[in-house]
């Protein structure tokens, strides 16, 4: 029976490394572009914000100067109870022709947080195109350049983008890279694209350029404003609607300090990852078991091989380690990250399934996902 099972472990890890090594080389990415070109668009790029005293003044300052002649940024000062309004107020003096700062006290009981700011940033915004970027970002000078230059080059409705991760304590360097992972290894990134179904959808939030007919047409935010993984949500609507959608690299352009330490990791991914399956239990089961089959039982049989000296499970079990390695080790380098994640493969699944048992227990009736200092009960 163990042989079985070591084949299907081997069978798994091998597609998966074929969908990573695919992936490495054919991942869609945004090249830093410093020149203009033709046509230049008018973009509003929408900023919303809730505590984000941390980082709000890197991010706006970076948008403030962009090598990009037609913009503006409108930012929504989402109920913050830290020094964030105080920040804004003093950025939006010192770059009044770019800024506009909107305040916001209410929330509708059927939005979720985030939907509803993106929802009021794209009722005053102007652009031909609407840049979502979130408050942790950081951007080059030719980061507005050279995503509607890519947006424009590929024809695309919806353009999302992976910033690079800019990692700090031990849990974001175990936790944060997991979702590489899996952009990189369990979707073969042009089917995003290429394909209709949309099954085949993959989206990042940090970054997300849609063309304003395209949002206006599927009811912007509206469409998904009790979405708890809204950005995953707006991009399948988008699918639906028969408009592309591009997940591409954006290591180049921009980058992102998602979290700083654990609570805010252990929070963060519980607030998402059953969200992010739709809250459909059975296949979220299946997939918490297979991760610990593919990426934790390797290390498991490997320890019991050394003290039962089983020779020929210790080399399979390596193998099957190894190959769980270098899957890790072809998303850390797309996107530049540091080399000793491979080795934390396992410890990150077993991380992530914690995590992800949380998130479950988080959406039971009567309990709350929480996140920013808000609660959202699942009914």
């Amino acid at each position: 029976m163990i042989i079985y099972f070591l084949y299907f472990l081997t069978i798994i890890l091998f597609l998966i490394c074929c969908v990573s090594i695919y992936n490495f080389f054919t991942f869609v990415k945004v090249d830093r572009i410093l020149d203009t070109h033709i046509h230049l668009p008018f973009v509003s790029i929408l900023i919303p914000a809730r505590n984000e005293e941390r980082s709000i003044r890197d991010c706006i300052e970076s948008l403030c100067n962009q090598h990009y002649p037609h913009y503006e940024i409108i930012v929504l000062n989402d109920d913050s109870t830290d020094s964030t309004s105080v920040i804004l107020e003093e950025l939006q003096y010192a770059y009044p022709h770019l800024i506009t700062l909107i305040h916001s006290t209410h929330l509708p009981d059927d939005w979720i947080g985030k939907s509803y700011a993106c929802h009021v940033l794209s009722s005053h915004a102007k652009g031909e195109y609407l840049l979502f970027v979130d408050a942790d970002t950081v951007h080059s000078p030719y980061a507005v350049n050279s995503l509607i230059h890519k947006s424009q080059q590929l024809q695309v409705d919806l353009l999302t983008a992976i910033p690079k991760q800019k990692l700090t304590s031990i849990w974001e360097h175990l936790m944060v890279p997991f979702m590489h992972v899996l952009y990189h290894g369990y979707l073969p990134n042009s089917f995003i694209y290429s394909k209709e179904n949309p099954a085949f959808i993959a989206a990042n939030g940090q970054i997300m350029l849609f063309h304003r007919d395209v949002y206006d047409a599927i009811d912007g935010h509206q469409s998904v404003k009790s979405s708890i993984v809204e950005d995953i949500d707006i991009a399948r609507v988008t699918k639906k609607n028969k408009f592309t959608v591009v997940l591409a690299n954006a290591i180049d352009i921009s980058s992102c300090s998602m979290y700083n330490d654990f609570t805010e990791v252990f929070r963060g991914f519980s607030k998402n990852f059953f969200a992010g399956f739709q809250n459909r239990l059975v296949p979220f089961i299946f997939f918490l078991i297979h991760i610990m089959n593919v990426y934790v039982v390797p290390l498991l049989l490997l320890v019991f091989s050394l003290i039962f000296d089983i020779t020929f499970l210790f080399q399979w079990s390596l193998f099957l380690l190894f190959l769980g390695f270098f899957i890790r080790l072809l998303s850390t380098i797309q996107f530049r990250l540091p080399l000793f994640h491979a080795i934390l493969q396992p410890f990150t699944a077993l991380f992530a399934i914690i995590i992800g048992i949380n998130s479950v227990l988080w959406s039971m009736p009567g309990k709350s996902r929480v996140w920013k200092e808000r609660y959202y009960q699942q009914s």
